[in-house]
């Protein structure tokens, strides 16, 4: 690939956005032809951006992201969970919000993905860019 194409990052503002814009790559003329396995996925993961606070316990967004690569393009959708500090008492309460989030982005990708007739398989996965030195990947046991 030369430097001049494109490689663009798409946020969609919803799901039902995501999905459209899936199904449309999915349906253009490159297809998912030659993209391997991996160019044929949605990975949706549970992630979490920490930053020291005024307050002495860190300030901390946590969100689920599903994201797919269409060549050099990547697309994802965000839903956060939480931004606040974190109170010691309140993190497991907090993640299970962000677990519950999780669950209910990746069932709304299944059954779109059903619904459109897509055949593109849903992985958890772990999404991180080197620029993003505050993004901490979240283990499954948390």
């Amino acid at each position: 690939m030369s430097d001049a194409e494109p490689d663009f990052e798409v946020e969609a503002a919803s799901l039902g956005e995501f999905l459209r814009l899936l199904k449309e790559r999915s349906d253009g003329s490159l297809g998912w032809q030659g993209y391997g396995s991996s160019g044929r996925a949605i990975f949706v993961a549970k992630t979490m951006d920490r930053r020291p606070s005024y307050y002495g316990f860190p300030l901390v967004r946590r969100y689920v992201v599903a994201a797919f690569a269409h060549g050099r393009d990547r697309f994802s959708y965000t839903r956060t969970t939480s931004n606040a500090v974190e109170l010691p008492e309140m993190v497991a309460r907090i993640e299970d919000r962000q677990q519950g989030a999780y669950e209910e982005v990746r069932a709304e990708i299944e059954r779109g993905l059903e619904d459109s007739d897509l055949n593109v398989s849903v992985h958890e996965g772990f999404l991180h860019r080197a620029a993003d030195n505050g993004r901490v990947r979240r283990d499954e046991g948390g």
